[in-house]
C-alpha cells in the first residue's frame, strides 16, 4: 500500500485522477474513498495503486479518450474526476462535462491560462503566488520568488513577507484575475510581476505546483494544496457545488 494508513472516515465514493503524481496518489489514498488512476502508457503503476485503486493506462490527450471516458469510467459512476496537472486539466474537464461531475470547465481553464501580457519571465521582479479557491472565495496561501529556495514561513506567508500596502496590492491583482477567468475551486499557481508598484499577473496553471513546489508550501505554510484539492472535488460531487466557502484566514473575497 502506497502512502499513510487509509482514513476511511472523512470521504466516501469514487474519485478519479488523471495524471497523477506520486505525492497526488498518496494523499488521494488517505481520503478514504476508492481511486482509480488514469495515466499515460509507462507510468509507474506500482508507485500509485493501493489495495484500493483501480488504474487504467490511456492516452488521455488522444482522439480515444471521449470513448474511454463513456465506455470505461461512466459505468463507474465515479464521484469526481480531477487532475492536479498541467497536463490533465483539460481532460479532467471533459470528463466532468461528459459524466455530469461537478469541475472546472473548459473555458475557465483557457482564461486561467492564457498569457496576460504576453511577456517571458523576468529574473528581476517575477514570482509565484499560491491561491486556493472555494465558491469563488480565493485563498492566498504562498508567494514564492523565482530562483529562491525559502525555508522559514516569513518567506513565504503574504501576511508576513510583504508590508500591508504591497500586501493589498498584489491581493487586488490576484483576485481581480481569478474572478475574471471565473476560477470557482481549486488550486492555481499564478506568475506575478511586480515593477515600480505595479502588480502584472502573467498568466497561471490549474495545479498547486510540482510536487517540490506544493511539499514546501504545505511545510512553510500549513495548508496542504494537494489534499485540498482533492477533497474539495468530494466536496463538491457531494453538495454540488452550492455550498458556501468556508471562512478562513486569508480568504480575499
Amino acid at each position: 500500500m502506497v502512502g499513510p494508513q487509509r482514513n476511511t472516515q472523512s470521504a466516501s465514493g469514487r474519485l478519479v485522477v488523471i495524471d497523477a503524481s506520486v505525492r497526488t496518489a498518496r494523499s488521494a489514498h488517505t481520503l478514504g474513498c476508492h481511486t482509480v488512476f488514469v495515466q499515460r502508457p509507462g507510468a509507474p503503476v506500482h508507485d500509485l495503486v493501493d489495495d484500493f485503486s483501480g488504474y487504467y493506462s490511456v492516452d488521455f490527450t488522444g482522439e480515444t479518450f471521449k470513448e474511454f471516458v463513456l465506455e470505461v469510467l461512466r459505468p463507474l459512476a465515479p464521484t469526481a474526476v480531477v487532475s492536479l496537472s498541467e497536463d490533465g486539466a483539460l481532460p479532467a474537464a471533459l470528463a466532468n462535462s461528459l459524466l455530469g461531475t461537478p469541475g472546472t470547465t473548459a473555458d475557465v481553464l483557457r482564461r486561467l491560462t492564457a498569457d496576460a501580457v504576453g511577456g517571458e519571465a523576468d529574473d528581476t521582479g517575477d514570482r509565484h503566488a499560491y491561491t486556493f479557491s472555494e465558491a469563488g472565495a480565493h485563498r492566498w496561501v504562498a508567494l514564492v520568488d523565482d530562483g529562491i529556495q525559502p525555508t522559514l514561513p516569513e518567506h513565504v506567508v503574504p501576511e508576513r513577507r510583504l508590508t500591508v500596502g504591497d500586501h493589498d496590492a498584489v491581493e487586488a491583482a490576484l483576485t481581480g484575475f481569478l474572478d475574471a477567468a471565473g476560477l470557482q475551486n481549486g488550486p492555481a499557481r499564478i506568475r506575478l510581476r511586480s515593477r515600480d508598484g505595479e502588480v502584472r499577473v502573467l498568466g497561471a496553471t490549474p495545479t498547486p505546483g510540482t510536487d517540490t513546489e506544493a511539499e514546501l508550501v504545505g511545510r512553510l505554510t500549513g495548508f496542504d494544496l494537494v489534499r485540498a484539492s482533492l477533497g474539495r472535488a468530494l466536496t463538491l460531487a457531494g453538495d454540488d457545488a452550492t455550498s458556501p466557502a468556508r471562512a478562513q484566514e486569508g480568504v480575499t473575497r
